[in-house]
């Protein structure tokens, strides 16, 4: 059985992004070892729970739209209040179907995201 262990972003600003998801979404920098200042990096990965998250540049970043983050998380009202006062747009919460809601929103790389919340 294969296992997804690691999404990858390509980024114009590796260390914007990699603050983003670090600052904004709460992931834990992997590497580099000091998470301190990520601008100079090029090649930077998260915790992000089951699966890593790896932000690289020097690729060819493109803006097709197909891909979605789906994150999980535990309060969802807390979590679309959270990012707001950081200055983040968040869509309005909706109900995907019974038992899960979820709000979209865009990182800074214009990647799109949803949180979603499992009652």
């Amino acid at each position: 059985m294969a296992d997804l262990y690691q999404v990858i972003l390509v980024a114009n600003n590796v260390g914007r992004l990699a603050k983003f998801y670090r600052d904004a979404l709460g992931f834990a920098v992997t590497n580099p070892e000091s998470a301190g200042d990520l601008a100079k990096e090029a090649w930077v990965t998260l915790d992000s729970g089951s699966c890593q998250l790896a932000i690289h540049g020097g690729g060819e970043v493109r803006t097709s739209g197909s891909v979605i983050l789906s994150i999980r998380v535990d309060d969802l009202d807390f979590a679309v209040f959270d990012l707001k006062e950081k200055g983040f747009e968040v869509e309005p919460i909706y109900e995907v179907t019974p038992g899960v809601r979820s709000a979209k929103l865009r990182d800074p790389e214009d990647n799109r995201l949803s949180l979603e919340q499992f009652s």
